[in-house]
């Protein structure tokens, strides 16, 4: 939807997203340097691959996300800009495939609901070694 978009902000908070599956490269390369997607309804979304891939926010609330459905969060934030990955409200039972979903990302500090959680972000194929998942104080 926002895939290669070059505004640099991005009013979201009124988009109802209760109905959407598949957020799959949304803002992939995507210019907009601040995401705040708090308003989002996550909980029908099952693909959430190259959500965030190569995009140039470098802030990204991702508070409000209900990630219990996903199955394939593959490259979901792939030589993404965002500093912190506070992924605290991500739960992880139901994901497939985590394979370079931080790869080449800018992150230096990640958070996770749980230790399970944790350990998955921390096990992802190509996650950069300055990367350490843990569990959110």
């Amino acid at each position: 939807m926002f895939s290669m978009s070059k505004a640099t902000t991005l009013d979201l908070s009124s988009f109802n997203t209760s109905n959407v599956t598949s957020m799959s490269s949304m803002f992939s390369m995507s210019k907009a340097t601040t995401l705040d997607l708090s308003s989002f309804n996550t909980s029908s979304v099952t693909n959430m691959s190259n959500m965030f891939r190569s995009s140039a926010a470098t802030t990204l609330d991702l508070s409000s996300f209900n990630t219990s459905s996903v199955n394939n969060m593959s490259n979901m934030f792939n030589s993404s800009k965002a500093t912190t990955l506070d992924l605290s409200s991500f739960n992880t039972s139901s994901v497939n495939s985590m394979s370079y979903m931080f790869y080449r990302s800018a992150a230096k500090v990640g958070y996770a609901r749980t230790q399970t959680d944790a350990n998955k972000f921390n096990a992802s194929s190509g996650k950069p070694a300055g990367l350490n998942f843990v569990v959110k104080p």
